[in-house]
C-alpha cells in the first residue's frame, strides 16, 4: 500500500506544470529525467550536492490502523532541497497547494483528504543546500 500512496503522491506532483517548472522538468518528462529530481524513500538515489538540486524526497512514516480496520491512518514525508531556503520553501509551497485538503489519487489508488500536520526547515550539512519539510496526516482503505 505504501508504494502506491508515494506513486499517486509523485503522479500528482508530475501532473502539475508550475510545480514541474520549479525543478526543471516538465509533465511529460522521462523516468530518467524524473529519477533525477524524485526519490521514493528517505535516502536520496543521487549524491545531493549544490549541483544535483533541486530535489525532493518522498516517504511513509509509521502509521497505524483507525477503530475500522479496513481504513489506514498513514502519514507521509516530503523533504524537498534547494540552493537556498527559499527555493526549498518555493518547493514546498507549491507541493502544499496540491496536496493540503486533497485526495490523493492514481490508477488504482485513491485517499480520504490529506492534511499537512507540520512543515519546518531541516540542516543538511551540505554547502550550498538548504532543506525543508513537510508531513501528512492522510488515510485511505486497506488493500487486501
Amino acid at each position: 500500500m505504501s508504494l502506491q500512496l508515494i506513486d499517486a503522491i509523485q503522479a500528482t506532483h508530475k501532473a502539475s506544470i508550475d510545480f514541474m517548472a520549479l525543478l526543471g522538468l516538465t509533465p511529460s518528462a522521462t523516468p530518467t529525467d524524473m529519477e533525477k529530481r524524485f526519490t521514493k524513500g528517505v535516502e536520496p538515489d543521487v549524491t545531493i550536492t549544490k549541483d544535483t538540486i533541486p530535489h525532493i524526497c518522498q516517504y511513509i512514516m509509521p502509521g497505524r490502523f483507525g477503530r475500522n480496520h479496513l481504513v489506514f491512518q498513514g502519514k507521509f514525508c516530503i523533504d524537498f532541497y534547494g540552493k537556498n531556503s527559499y527555493e526549498a520553501k518555493k518547493l514546498f509551497e507549491q507541493s502544499f497547494k496540491l496536496l493540503h485538503n486533497r485526495r490523493i489519487e492514481d490508477q488504482g489508488f485513491s485517499s480520504y483528504l490529506s492534511v499537512l500536520a507540520y512543515d519546518g526547515d531541516f540542516a543538511t550539512g551540505i554547502i550550498g543546500v538548504k532543506g525543508y519539510k513537510g508531513i501528512y496526516d492522510v488515510d485511505y482503505l486497506r488493500m487486501n
